[in-house]
């Protein structure tokens, strides 16, 4: 009877040890599958990392490379512009110098076909065939009132000195004359016109300028000393 006890406890004993190594078995188990989840999910994070890095990464090669080749054309426009305006400048330059070169060769043609009709009433009034010195005169009058209708065209005009005060801006004093004529300053005689050409000097005018005589001079002192003494006497 004891001996069925004693067998029946022990094998009670073994099953609860059994269970406990089954327990602990399973609860190492479910440790380690534990343990695995959570590092292949690392793994698969790590892996989701690693290629959103590699995607990012390429994106951002593929945008650098999209801005390189915009500069890169942008800078080719530029140069090609730049390069189109040089052109343009240096054109405009040529045709400038040519024009100005022209200019200086053929500015005077107007003024030289003015001239040749001058040229053509000489040879006229050299012709005349008979010994009129008034009509040879006439002539002559005629072709200088010609040139100078001429010279006004093209802005080439004789300054007005006679009786004017003098102006060494236009005026070439050559000598001084004593007369009673014009006041002491004004220009009493030309010697050669002078003229302008547009708003510049061409040539001044040769003049000679009034001063007063000395007789006047005299006479002057004279009637000085008169009222001096007149006063004196007063």
């Amino acid at each position: 009877m004891n001996e069925n006890t004693n067998d029946v406890v022990e094998n009670n004993k073994s099953e609860e040890q059994q269970e406990n190594v089954d327990e602990r078995f399973e609860q190492e188990e479910g440790q380690e599958n534990k343990i695995f989840a959570e590092e292949s999910s690392e793994n698969n994070e790590n892996v989701s990392d690693e290629g959103s890095s590699e995607s990012n990464k390429a994106v951002s090669e593929e945008g650098n490379s999209e801005t390189i080749d915009s500069l890169k054309k942008e800078l080719s426009e530029n140069k090609d512009k730049l390069l189109r305006s040089l052109a343009e400048s240096e054109n405009t330059r040529k045709q400038m110098e040519k024009i100005r070169i022209e200019t200086n060769k053929y500015g005077v043609q107007p003024l030289a076909r003015e001239i040749l009709n001058v040229v053509d009433n000489f040879n006229r009034a050299l012709n005349l065939k008979d010994d009129n010195e008034k009509g040879l005169e006439e002539g002559l009058a005629l072709i200088q009132k010609e040139i100078l209708s001429i010279l006004e065209k093209f802005n080439v005009k004789k300054i007005k000195a006679l009786g004017e005060d003098f102006n060494a801006n236009f005026h070439q004093a050559m000598f001084e004359k004593e007369t009673n004529e014009f006041e002491d300053g004004k220009i009493c005689e030309i010697v050669q016109d002078g003229y302008t050409f547009h708003d510049r000097l061409l040539r001044p005018s040769l003049v000679g300028v009034a001063k007063k005589s000395n007789q006047n001079n005299n006479d002057k002192k004279v009637e000085d000393d008169e009222n001096i003494k007149n006063e004196e006497k007063n």
